[in-house]
């Protein structure tokens, strides 16, 4: 699965000069303005479609899979953006690729609250996935250059400040938008990315860069990262497990909780809240607590890949036994915090990627993982809109939205429960780094593997 050395593509790595103080202050302001940039982009992730779902359906009288494409179109230009990023960064730098992420995501979240039609709003809705996509490996690219030797921990405290991001993005923002609807609600949040951008401009010539790596941007790097076996369990186990937690946080998790399990709107958002408020927490203790435990990284990577499994297990057995018995509610919120768990382990994820890839590839080896987590949320994300719209006909409408009957959600949890089956088989073959990078001894070992078959054979 791996190359020798000789066959990967040769890459110049930058030199990075000490900075001064006067250098460092505004190499940190930057990267504090990166953080809040992030902290936007996970409103945008939760927010939409999954938190005005009814509002988006009634407003523009849409089916349950046009709401849900909205947000599929959203996450493939964010899935695919991840791959051009990846390369970009590993060339550029992350503070570069992140200024001009913000200034498209300006324009896409000032264009979305204006829109008037499906299409329109889809239009910019990818304009606010390209410029997200952006953000988040632009930070990894810059934790790595500015704080190299506390990686993983600087890495915990910024998701689970990120994280917050989508907290406000869940009952803060369902709230504002009962009070002044969703267009004004969504304005304000363009208005702010739009300042911060503009503050990241004012000081840009300011702030010390890297300097740009001399290699041409290829897809080499790539099809190489392709062929690596740790990151293909990535693809297979991780990816589509994030898949399940977000497209249930983001799509129809709200929607079911209020429509099935019988919980008030106000109660539905908070159990979303938690549900992030949980991940952002559990982002930071996992980051701190890796470092007291010998930097082990496979416990953590198997509980992760477990907790969708036991969470959707819960799932096909409340619907399977409640009928019409009510004070499921409960239950139910209990699974969805289990699987919110799965979104928790990001500093161990990212730090596999540095461990088992070239080091001087960080940003195509998470730009891999985040493509397949994000792909995956965009297919299960349009697969769950296609079956709630299997059961349009046996569906209730209610002041202005549809209920959709127990039998639709058993088909989708049911369909996750065998895939996290699946995934966490996968799961357990990935190799303990225990902080370091295997990435060189692993190619040595199947040099010495091919080179004692060969002489066998003779």
């Amino acid at each position: 699965m791996l190359n020798a050395p000789s066959q990967i593509p040769a890459a110049s790595v930058s030199k990075a000069p000490a900075l001064t103080k006067n250098q460092r202050f505004y190499a940190l302001f930057v990267f504090s303005l990166a953080v809040l940039i992030y902290f936007i982009v996970n409103i945008q992730r939760v927010a939409i479609p999954g938190q005005i779902f009814n509002e988006l359906q009634s407003d523009l009288r849409i089916s349950a899979t046009a709401v849900a494409t909205l947000g599929a179109t959203f996450m493939y230009v964010y899935a695919a953006t991840q791959l051009l990023v990846g390369l970009l960064v590993d060339k550029y730098g992350g503070m570069r690729v992140m200024f001009c992420g913000s200034i498209l995501m300006s324009i896409g979240s000032i264009l979305f609250p204006l829109s008037r039609s499906l299409s329109a709003l889809m239009l910019s809705r990818m304009l606010v996935g390209l410029g997200c996509g952006a953000a988040y490996l632009s930070i990894v690219k810059e934790s790595d250059r500015l704080f190299s030797h506390n990686f993983t921990q600087v890495m915990g405290l910024v998701i689970s400040l990120g994280y917050f991001g989508g907290v406000l993005g869940t009952l803060p923002l369902a709230k504002t938008v009962g009070w002044i609807g969703w267009r004004p609600t969504l304005m304000l949040i363009a208005l702010v990315t739009a300042i911060t951008t503009a503050i990241i401009a004012l000081i840009w010539r300011r702030c010390p860069k890297p300097e740009p790596m001399e290699d041409k941007i290829s897809l080499k790097p790539y099809l190489h990262g392709f062929r690596i076996r740790t990151n293909l369990i990535n693809m297979s186990s991780y990816a589509v497990n994030f898949a399940i937690y977000y497209v249930i946080l983001t799509v129809f998790g709200r929607k079911f909780l209020e429509d099935i399990a019988g919980l008030s709107p106000d109660a539905a958002s908070f159990s979303c809240t938690m549900m992030v408020v949980l991940s952002a927490l559990l982002n930071q203790f996992i980051g701190v607590l890796c470092g007291y435990t010998g930097n082990l990284r496979q416990p953590y990577y198997r509980t992760l890949n477990l907790f969708p499994l036991i969470a959707c297990s819960m799932l096909v057995f409340g619907l399977l036994c409640k009928g019409n018995t009510p004070g499921w509610g409960g239950f139910f919120v209990t699974a969805f915090i289990i699987i919110s768990l799965t979104s928790g382990f990001s500093p161990i994820t990212n730090a596999l990627a540095r461990e088992t890839n070239p080091p001087n590839r960080t940003g195509v080896a998470v730009g891999i993982a985040n493509f397949a987590a994000y792909i995956m949320v965009a297919l299960l994300g349009s697969v769950s809109g296609l079956v709630l719209d299997l059961f349009k006909g046996k569906a209730i409408e209610t002041a202005g939205r549809l209920i959709y009957p127990d039998t639709a959600y058993l088909c989708l949890y049911s369909l996750f429960f065998v895939i996290s089956i699946f995934t966490f088989r996968i799961s357990l073959a990935y190799p303990e780094t225990a902080g370091r990078n295997i990435y060189a001894g692993r190619i040595r070992m199947q040099q010495l593997t091919r080179f004692i078959k060969l002489k066998l054979y003779e």
